[in-house]
């Protein structure tokens, strides 16, 4: 239950949220760098072959590249990214994988940055690993393990949280895209103008983060995934950053728990196993789930009202974006659903 994006009147988010399920480019594209330039730039080896299209998402289009060295993942991003904080991202990271984070790790170039200009383009590399399908149904046992390692022994970060995870949406955005989306007779106009009450009344939960620390911040299940090896793996980490573990948690518990409290409970119970110590127990706690959420249904409105006439597939990734967020709300009793179930663990 994930999306994507900004507001009028809130600071941009650090780069635009991850769709929920990022679609492969089509086949036929060829891949918009120079391959030998890229593979001799990051010391890949011999590239073996053309770049095939992997996934796209918000932030980036993703490449599979296979040389004599193996196989890389190379992200064209499509948000700017400073290489100050692709650098300290990628130190993290590796940190976090030290530890047992199955996770993509971060290729430098000769030179050693993270980040490098290929012609036109921004681009990345990874190593590779292949992942399954998008599934909110993983094992939650196995979902509270990977919180656990994720949160125990804190990354140190410095306050304050993003507002694009802490504020809401506030009510003449909604009215003013209400609205637009109603004069331009988007097909989700009447959806959009119906969920705003729903939003404006979950704001009232909003509640200030407590202590916090270098969290992932975008957990949702198209950055978690299971891989042929039984592991789970964390990818997409370049909205990572400051915030409360315990609001970090309760994302987790909302998308793995898939409102049924048994889920909810059993990722709780093995969070708390292995070590993690940041369970949510008032509405506040949903707090950066209910930010997200309003600035995701924001973010859709304005992607389909700024596409030109004709652009029908950024539309419809818009409408759907949306849709995916109104289909699940997050309502107030889910919410005490979710806390009864968590409550209960020791």
């Amino acid at each position: 239950m994930p999306l994507g994006q900004d507001g009028d009147v809130q600071p941009s988010p650090p780069s635009l949220p991850s769709a929920s399920s990022p679609s492969s480019p089509s086949s036929a594209s060829p891949a918009p760098f120079d391959v030998l330039a890229l593979a001799a730039t990051y010391e890949l080896g011999r590239p073996l072959g053309v770049p095939t299209p992997a996934a796209r998402g918000q932030q980036g289009i993703v490449w599979r590249l296979d040389t004599e060295q193996g196989a890389f993942a190379v992200k064209v991003l499509l948000v700017p990214m400073a290489e100050a904080d692709a650098t300290a991202q990628a130190a993290h990271v590796a940190e976090l994988a030290r530890r047992g984070v199955h996770t993509p790790l971060t290729r430098r170039t000769r030179e050693g940055a993270v980040l490098t200009m290929i012609g036109s383009q921004l681009v990345r590399v990874y190593t590779w690993v292949d992942l399954h399908q998008l599934d909110r149904g993983l094992d939650p046992a196995a979902i509270g393990h990977l919180l656990a390692m994720l949160h125990r022994d804190p990354l140190p970060a410095e306050p304050p949280v993003h507002p694009w995870y802490t504020e809401p949406v506030p009510a003449p955005v909604w009215a003013e895209l209400a609205d637009r989306l109603a004069r331009a007779q988007a097909p989700f106009a009447a959806e959009f103008a119906a969920s705003v009450p729903h939003f404006l009344d979950l704001q009232n939960l909003f509640a200030t983060p407590g202590p916090v620390q270098w969290c992932h911040r975008d957990l949702w299940a198209d950055n978690v995934r299971g891989t042929p090896s039984g592991r789970l793996c964390v990818i997409d980490w370049d909205n990572a950053g400051s915030a409360d573990p315990v609001q970090e948690t309760a994302c987790a518990l909302v998308e793995f728990g898939r409102g049924q409290a048994e889920r909810a409970h059993a990722v709780a119970v093995a969070y708390r196993e292995h070590g993690g110590r940041a369970l949510p127990s008032e509405p506040g706690d949903l707090t950066m789930a209910l930010a997200q959420f309003g600035h995701f249904a924001a973010a859709a409105a304005r992607r389909w009202l700024a596409a030109d006439d004709g652009d029908d597939d950024t539309r419809s990734r818009a409408a759907a974006w949306f849709r995916e967020g109104y289909d699940e709300p997050l309502d107030r009793a889910g919410i005490a659903d979710l806390l009864e179930a968590v409550r209960s663990v020791p």
